[in-house]
């Protein structure tokens, strides 16, 4: 990541509202009873894999922001970069210098490590098996919308470039190879009494027919939607399967009747995918794509895959934003010597942390 990203931050933090109160609590202690005596505090996560790390730019920036600059020079931060892959039991961070100054921070550096961590992560699973030219980020729906500009910018980190919202490409918008794109809602083909060509029209009309993509699992049958989009939409950019997991298109049971109690053609599945395929070059759209969503995670592309389903785009949500990299901090050395939580210690000899990136 060579760019700088402007982050901004609550003032709030700086009084604590945002600490757990302990952790407001023994900064005060510390303050009083141990001022003078310098600790390390070791961020790492105990995940079995390595992990795509993000985080690290907001954390300096964070520090930088709210602890004052007098007591920013008693402070030295050592740590990995954005975009490193960090095995377990490798430090992510090292905060050094008298606990009061920082230690009201430690649960919102914990939270911001293993957030970002999470989404990056998510997202460079998914991208070791499908190019970024091919994964629409479509986490809006799933979490606080407030989130939007960080997850994406730790989703951009990985390599997703394709946004559905501005916020998300709020923080990277600058890299002109950011796009924030998307389809129509069923909500569209609602309000137009479910006549897909119809909302399809309005919105070409409005806002042109480059890349225009029609939602085609609204009657749950996409041959009869197809065959309709066929006869208006010659040049029509990419259809959109969103089948729900809990039904069965029609026009599969119509064709493979024998599949019928066969769990694994329920939602948008492989068959689905080929089936469209082989009707948009039946109808006369050999070159209009198409784009899964509905639940897409990493196991489901892989299925994709090894069944050589045709599809050019995915649209990913939840499993992009599911937080499943945690992160702890510990302080693990006291006036530079070994003190720590039973079980936990610095995973790095002392005489290599100025090895790492110093930041502060």
């Amino acid at each position: 990541m060579t760019k700088k990203i402007n982050f901004a931050f609550d003032r709030r933090i700086k009084n604590g509202y945002y600490t757990a109160a302990y952790f407001n609590k023994t900064t005060k202690l510390a303050k009083k009873y141990k001022p003078l005596d310098i600790v390390c505090l070791q961020f790492i996560h105990f995940t079995h894999e390595p992990v795509k790390i993000c985080g690290i730019s907001e954390i300096v920036a964070l520090l930088k922001q709210t602890i004052p600059p007098l007591h920013l020079k008693q402070i030295k931060v050592y740590g990995r970069k954005d975009g490193d892959l960090i095995k377990a039991n490798q430090p992510v961070l090292l905060i050094i210098g008298p606990y009061h100054l920082f230690g009201y921070l430690e649960n919102i550096i914990d939270g911001i490590l293993a957030r970002r961590t999470s989404v990056c992560n998510n997202c460079y699973q998914v991208l070791k098996l499908i190019k970024s030219s091919q994964l629409i980020y479509m986490a809006d729906r799933t979490d606080d919308y407030l989130l939007q500009p960080f997850d994406g910018y730790a989703a951009y980190l990985a390599g997703v470039r394709q946004f559905v919202t501005d916020a998300s490409a709020s923080l990277i918008k600058n890299d002109p190879t950011v796009k924030v794109t998307g389809t129509m809602p069923h909500a569209l083909i609602q309000l137009f009494d479910g006549k897909l060509n119809d909302a399809l029209n309005a919105y070409i009309k409005e806002f042109g027919s480059k890349n225009a993509i029609a939602l085609i699992d609204y009657h749950n049958d996409i041959e009869q939607e197809i065959k309709l989009l066929a006869k208006q939409f010659k040049h029509l950019f990419a259809v959109r399967l969103d089948t729900s997991g809990s039904l069965v298109d029609k026009s599969l049971l119509r064709h493979y009747h024998q599949q019928k109690n066969n769990s694994q053609i329920r939602g948008v599945n492989p068959l689905l995918v080929k089936h469209a395929r082989k009707l948009l070059d039946a109808y006369g759209l050999p070159r209009t794509k198409i784009i899964v969503s509905s639940g897409i995670d990493v196991t489901k592309i892989k299925n994709f895959i090894a069944h050589h389903a045709p599809v050019d785009f995915y649209g990913i949500g939840s499993s992009l934003i599911t937080r499943n990299v945690h992160f702890t901090a510990d302080l693990v050395l006291k006036n530079n010597k070994r003190q720590a939580k039973y079980g936990r210690k610095l995973f790095i000899d002392i005489n290599k942390i100025k090895n790492l990136c110093m930041y502060i």
